[in-house]
């Protein structure tokens, strides 16, 4: 995290440069949602909806975990029962973050208390371009450790021991509070409509944007290079492909790099003054360099970006069974299996799939990847139920919170509300102004926890009105 920021630093006065001699360069003409959808093969949601653009603001876009007990770990610090207590040999805590990962989190909690990143216990990756609550547990942790923790962007509370620890998946899902931001007055009546039919069928399970790498959109097809044709493709898929979702500047200067593929030293220094928006493709152009050009060496400098873009392309699977089902009416076994599954029913249920990608054997294709791990029986449910708590339609658009269960995005909700967009560019119509969702829909007040993350906020929307994409995350 730390050196993420130095090396944002470092970019900024390239950026801010070339921003004042070509202007054009950094700015996007507004993309149709719904071709993205298709990129990542969504294809069956309703369409015609309202515009709305969400996460504007970390506070638009609030997650607090939902224990398996149903207690709620709130961004504002309201009192939340206590799991294994009575017991030692592990210290939990509730974080509540903002601009941070929880991978980040986890990274900087290793790094001042000394212990290995598998004694940080948690349930589920919270975004970091949000405002965000979960429980963690340090395993042979010490209460003095944690409460002497500072960690930009994070407020640790309800500090206290107990045995056990947070278990991957341990929770129960996660309660979401957004305010969707629309050009133009909504109708009351309609949103309900849209509500009833949601609480009444449900909702299909799609896997959203974020879990295909911004800005790009592309991680899935990192992974289908790495998975159907090795990891020369892999590595030069991610380097070099194109997309029409990254800014001008940024894509001119991966073409000038892929334009001497295979001159490592070369590439690193085209690439050179951007630490920030091109680190991972540095780094594997330095393992390359030191490696001989051995691309299994360099995915493994990045084995953790690695993970993620096979596991998309997993869920690139998923959402496009999931658009076949949806389109022809077809029930879909609960739990279903994720593709990378081991449980040869995977097999069956993505058939289709299958044969049109020309691949046989996923769990084989995987085996030349020893450091990535998939988990040991990933399934995920398709349809889901959400729980509307409240909403209220605003003159600014939408406020609302509603909980999902585990493994469900909020993104999914609002496909089936709005034709939404989010990033860049930020349309000129949009309002700014910071909205109490909490306040407006009566759950809460985001007052104390803003004061306490002034600096990180005014941080976080400084850097947005000045770096046009910040976001990079595959």
């Amino acid at each position: 995290m730390a050196q993420d920021q130095n090396f944002w630093e470092r970019e900024q006065p390239v950026v801010q440069s070339a921003r004042e001699a070509t202007p054009e360069k950094f700015t996007s003409s507004e993309k149709d949602p719904y071709a993205l959808f298709e990129q990542i093969g969504i294809k069956s949601v309703p369409k015609d909806l309202p515009k709305g653009y969400f996460k504007y603001r970390p506070e638009d876009f609030i997650v607090e975990e939902e224990r398996p007990d149903g207690t709620v770990i709130t961004v504002d610090g309201q009192e939340a029962s206590r799991e294994m207590e009575g017991g030692e040999g592990t210290v939990y805590f509730d974080l509540t973050k903002v601009g941070v990962s929880t991978i980040d989190a986890q990274n900087r909690i290793t790094e001042l208390t000394g212990h290995p990143e598998k004694d940080v216990g948690y349930a589920g990756i919270k975004d970091a371009v949000a405002l965000t609550a979960q429980r963690v547990s340090l395993r042979g942790g010490i209460l003095n450790e944690i409460l002497m923790l500072q960690i930009p962007g994070t407020i640790i509370r309800q500090v206290y021991e107990g045995k056990g620890v947070v278990q991957v998946g341990g929770l129960k899902g996660n309660r979401f509070t957004l305010m969707i931001r629309t050009e133009h007055p909504l109708d009351p009546a309609q949103i309900e409509q849209r509500i009833e039919y949601i609480k009444a069928k449900g909702i299909m399970n799609y896997f959203g944007v974020q879990r295909f790498g911004t800005p790009r959109f592309l991680a899935h097809e990192f992974g289908r290079a790495m998975l159907l044709q090795g990891a020369e493709a892999g590595v030069k898929a991610y380097i070099t492909m194109k997309s029409p979702f990254e800014l001008p500047f940024f894509a001119e200067r991966r073409a000038q790099a892929t334009a001497v593929w295979g001159d490592w030293k070369k590439m690193q220094e085209i690439l050179a003054d951007l630490p920030y928006s091109f680190r991972h493709e540095l780094d594997m152009l330095e393992s390359l360099q030191q490696s001989g050009g051995h691309f299994l060496t360099a995915l493994e400098k990045v084995q953790q970006q690695a993970g993620m873009w096979v596991r998309a392309y997993a869920s690139y699977a998923s959402n496009e069974r999931l658009s076949e089902a949806e389109k022809n009416g077809e029930t879909l076994p609960s739990p279903m299996p994720q593709l990378l599954n081991p449980d040869q029913k995977a097999l069956e249920v993505y058939k289709t799939f299958l044969d049109r990608e020309g691949l046989r054997n996923p769990m084989g294709a995987l085996k030349k990847y020893p450091f990535i791990r998939v988990g040991r029986n990933p399934t995920f449910i398709p349809v889901v139920h959400p729980e509307v708590h409240a909403y209220k339609v605003i003159p600014e658009g939408l406020a609302i919170t509603f909980s999902l269960s585990k493994g469900a995005y909020a993104t999914t909700m609002l496909m089936y509300l709005f034709d939404t967009v989010t990033g860049y560019p930020v349309p000129e119509w949009l309002d700014p102004k910071f909205i109490d969702t909490k306040e407006v829909l009566g759950t809460g007040s985001l007052s104390e926890v803003r004061e306490i993350f002034k600096e990180d906020l005014d941080r976080i929307m400084s850097r947005k009105n000045e770096d046009t994409d910040a976001e990079s995350g595959e």
